[in-house]
């Protein structure tokens, strides 16, 4: 047995027609993810993405007189303002622990972060909700200047999810998952 088998598990011949030895990881601490490259301005776009919208007076701000409207003029039908307002949260929650995570990653002008499959459906529903906000007359959300950054981002992820190979890497350089 050589040092590789030891380090990386079993050997066998390779797969797909592919010749050589390919190595089965074990997938408890391994995974399949998209190799990104970012900048930091990138991240830093997102991040303020995520202060701005947390900021802003939301439906998380107002449950209680939320439940009244809710009880007063649905009357039977029932409607958990306080499970609406979570709803609401869990996109930005995910999000932010996705860029935090990037952002203790990429120190150099450019940097290369990787994605899990669910990744860009994560942040694609976040921004959605942000640019939905935005558009909302009595919303006083506002996306901020450097949303374009965030968005060349946003895009070459769903270029990445759509038509790149996928890497295989130890799930500790990983974000963690939801």
């Amino acid at each position: 047995m050589g040092i590789l088998e030891l380090m990386l598990g079993q050997s066998g011949p390779g797969e797909q027609g592919v010749e050589g030895r390919s190595y089965k990881l074990p997938k408890e601490t391994h995974d399949f993810v998209y190799p990104i490259a970012v900048r930091p301005r990138e991240l830093e776009a997102f991040a303020e993405l995520l202060e701005t919208e947390r900021d802003a007076p939301s439906l998380e701000d107002n449950t209680d007189e939320l439940q009244d409207v809710f009880d007063d003029v649905l009357g039977d039908v029932e409607i958990d303002a306080s499970e609406l307002a979570e709803r609401q949260r869990k996109p930005r929650l995910e999000t932010e622990a996705i860029v935090d995570h990037w952002r203790d990653q990429v120190t150099e002008d450019i940097g290369v972060v990787y994605a899990r499959v669910d990744t860009y459906p994560t942040l694609l529903s976040f921004v959605k909700r942000c640019k939905q906000r935005d558009g909302q007359a009595d919303d006083p959300f506002e996306l901020p200047e450097s949303f374009a950054d965030g968005a060349a981002l946003l895009k070459r992820l769903e270029t990445a999810t759509n038509d790149q190979y996928r890497a295989v890497v130890h799930t500790d350089q990983l974000p963690p998952e939801k």
